[in-house]
C-alpha cells in the first residue's frame, strides 16, 4: 500500500467523517442531551452526597465530561487538522528520496495500526456497555433518572441512548488524539528532508581537508544550501507552531479528563460495595482503552518534541570548521534558533511527553494503593 494511502486513511478517521452532515447533527443533539443530563447528576451529588453513591456512578458521570468535552472541541480540533496542518507540508512525499519514504510509510503504519486498534477497543467498549446487565442502572445514572422519571418509557429511552455510545467513544478517541498524531506524521516527513538537506550540505566536496579557504565556489555554495534549510526550518516552525498552540489549549482539559476516568475506574474496582463480578470485562476493556488514549497522548507529544531535538543533532553533526566566517555565523544563529523546543506545554516544566506519561500512571497507581490499603483495614 502506498504512504499516500495511510495518509488518507488517518485523515478520514481525523478530519473527513466529521464533515459528513448526518455525524454533525447527531453530534449537536448528543450534546444538548448531555448537557442538561451532566447538570443533573451533578445537581443530585451535591444535593445530597453520599460516598457510596459518588463511587458508584463516579466512573461514567467523569466518561460523560470527557465526551461533552470532546464533542465541543471536536470542531475545533478538525479545523486545526483541516486547515492549519495542511500548511505544513513544505516538502511533499513526492520530493522524498525512496529511504525517507519507507521510513515516513512505517511512521504512517505505526499511526493507521494504533488508529485502527484503539478504535476497535472503544466499539468493544461500547458492545460491553449496551448489552444490558443486572447492575446498570447502579453504575450508570441516567438509566437511574430514566427509571425515576419515566419509568413507562424506561425501555425505549434506554435503547435509544444506548447506540450513541458507539458514537461517544469515538470521539472522545479521536478528539484530540487522532490529531496530534496526524500533526506528527506530517511532521516525520519534514523533519526527515529537512535532515536530510542539513547532510547534503558538504556532500558536493568530498574531501574537506583540502578545500582551500580562498574556494569561493565551495563558500558560496555552502551559503546557499545554507540559507535554504534556515528559511525552511523558520517556515515550518511558523507553520507549525500555529496548530501546536492551539491544541495546547484541548490537550490539557482532555488529559485532566482522562486521568479523572481512570482513578474513577480504580475507585470503583476497589471501593465498591458487592460484587462487580459481571462488570469485570467492562472494566477491562475500559482500562485498556484509557490506557491506550494515554500511550496516544504521551507519543503524539513525545513525537512532536523529538522533531527539534532530532534536528539540533543532525546540525551539530555538521562539518562546519572548513566554512569562512560569515557561513560560521549563519550556522551559530541557526544552531541557536534549533536549542528552542517546539513541543506541547502546559508550563514551564511540565510539558506532554513520556515523563509526563509515567507520572501520570505513577499517580495512579499511588492512589490505587492508598484505596486498597484503606479497604484492607477497614475489612481487619
Amino acid at each position: 500500500m502506498k504512504v499516500t494511502n495511510y495518509i488518507r486513511i488517518c485523515r478520514f478517521l481525523t478530519v473527513d467523517i466529521f464533515e459528513y452532515r448526518a455525524m454533525k447533527y447527531f453530534l449537536l443533539a448528543m450534546y444538548l442531551i448531555l448537557s442538561p443530563l451532566i447538570l443533573l447528576q451533578g445537581y443530585f451529588f451535591l444535593k445530597k452526597f453520599e460516598l457510596k453513591y459518588f463511587v458508584q456512578y463516579a466512573t461514567i458521570y467523569m466518561l460523560s465530561i470527557y465526551i461533552w468535552v470532546s464533542i465541543y472541541c471536536q470542531p475545533h480540533t478538525t479545523n486545526i487538522a483541516k486547515t492549519y496542518i495542511d500548511q505544513i507540508q513544505v516538502w511533499k512525499i513526492e520530493d522524498a528520496t525512496d529511504r525517507i519514504k519507507r521510513k515516513v510509510k512505517q511512521t504512517w503504519i505505526y499511526i493507521t495500526a494504533y488508529s485502527c486498534t484503539i478504535t476497535a477497543l472503544g466499539f468493544i467498549c461500547a458492545i460491553s456497555y449496551t448489552v444490558p446487565t443486572p447492575r446498570d442502572k447502579d453504575l450508570i445514572f441516567f438509566f437511574k433518572i430514566v427509571e425515576l422519571y419515566f419509568p413507562q418509557w424506561e425501555n425505549f429511552i434506554v435503547w435509544c441512548l444506548k447506540p450513541t455510545f458507539f458514537v461517544s467513544i469515538y470521539v472522545a478517541i479521536s478528539t484530540p488524539i487522532f490529531t496530534i498524531l496526524y500533526f506528527n506524521g506530517h511532521l516525520k516527513l519534514q523533519k526527515l528532508m529537512l535532515r536530510h538537506c542539513l547532510k547534503d550540505i558538504n556532500a558536493k566536496f568530498k574531501h574537506l581537508e583540502y578545500i582551500r579557504w580562498n574556494n569561493v565556489e565551495y563558500h558560496r555554495e555552502i551559503e546557499e544550501k545554507l540559507m535554504f534549510c534556515v528559511k525552511r526550518h523558520v517556515q515550518l516552525i511558523e507553520n507549525g507552531s500555529r496548530p501546536l498552540r492551539l491544541t495546547q489549549v484541548y490537550v490539557l482539559p482532555f488529559q485532566i479528563m482522562g486521568t479523572c476516568v481512570m482513578a474513577s475506574i480504580l475507585l470503583v474496582f476497589f471501593a465498591f460495595e458487592g460484587s462487580l463480578s459481571d462488570q469485570y470485562f467492562r472494566v477491562v476493556v475500559l482500562v485498556l482503552t484509557t490506557s491506550a488514549m494515554l500511550v496516544g497522548f504521551a507519543a503524539g507529544g513525545q513525537g512532536i518534541e523529538d522533531w527539534s531535538e532530532e534536528i539540533y543533532e543532525a546540525l551539530c553533526q555538521v562539518e562546519w570548521y572548513h566554512w569562512n566566517l560569515k557561513n560560521k555565523k549563519t550556522y551559530l544563529f541557526f544552531l541557536m534558533n534549533v536549542t528552542r523546543k517546539f513541543k506541547i506545554k502546559y508550563s514551564e516544566n511540565i510539558s506532554l511527553n513520556y515523563r509526563l506519561g509515567l507520572e501520570v500512571v505513577k499517580a495512579i497507581f499511588s492512589a490505587m494503593s492508598v484505596i486498597y490499603s484503606l479497604q484492607q483495614k477497614k475489612y481487619s
